[in-house]
């Protein structure tokens, strides 16, 4: 099998936050007398990140299906005919330019490698699922996760919830991220936008119930199929 040669990817498709470093450079260029010093400042400043993020997005990327390649899951046949693959590459390519937290391009690079393997989404799942992430923050991501399973993500998080007699859901997310006690705003407003999209399966926070309730699972299947989507493949 052959390997994509990482030192001769380029990127995809230009990300249009390149377009307008481009469109005013030329801009700048055209005006008299300081033109060429602030084009050289411009470029000085803009340029190197973003090929910085580039080459690590498209490395990454490159590393991945090669992996995919190396274990025989994939072959390159199957990517050059897969028109829904390129598709979610283009748009998550784009999309990852665009960002700096690693937790969110790690979940594009996920995409990318599960739109890849044999029994990925339908083109509309995939689309809505592009869309969701790119509107999403970490915290929207941060209560899916916490919320598959809280059990389960304490156990795998090294974390101790004390034993509650009664209490709320905002008390697990309180106590599972101290950092949100004071962020209580914030994070509702999270939930009920997780909520809206079909991703939990309750809405209010704040309704107090027995402690095995507390630690029920809110992820609803539509929500469970985001997760893997946006998750390391388990290969």
């Amino acid at each position: 099998m052959i390997k994509i040669d990482k030192d001769l990817v380029d990127p995809v498709v230009e990300p249009s936050s390149e377009k307008a470093h481009r469109i005013t450079r030329a801009a700048v260029s055209g005006i008299p007398v300081l033109g060429g010093a602030m084009v050289e400042a411009f470029n000085a400043l803009i340029e190197p990140p973003m090929a910085r993020r580039r080459s690590i997005w498209m490395a990454q990327v490159t590393e991945a299906i090669n992996d995919l390649y190396e274990k025989g899951i994939i072959t390159e046949e199957n990517l050059q005919t897969n028109e829904q693959f390129f598709t979610t590459l283009v748009q998550a390519s784009n999309a990852a330019m665009r960002n700096h937290q690693e937790e969110k391009i790690s979940a594009y690079r996920n995409i990318v490698l599960n739109s890849a393997l044999p029994g990925a989404p339908s083109d509309t799942l995939q689309q809505l699922f592009l869309n969701l992430i790119d509107s999403c923050t970490l915290l929207h991501i941060v209560l899916l996760k916490l919320f598959q399973g809280p059990q389960e993500w304490a156990a795998a998080n090294s974390h101790q919830f004390p034993n509650w007699t009664m209490g709320s859901i905002s008390h697990v997310i309180e106590n599972a991220y101290p950092q949100l006690k004071n962020q209580k705003a914030i994070y509702e407003l999270v939930w009920s936008e997780l909520y809206r999209s079909g991703l939990f399966n309750t809405e209010g926070l704040n309704t107090t119930m027995s402690e095995n309730d507390m630690f029920g699972k809110r992820t609803t299947a539509l929500g469970d199929q985001f997760i893997s989507f946006i998750s390391s493949p388990n290969l």
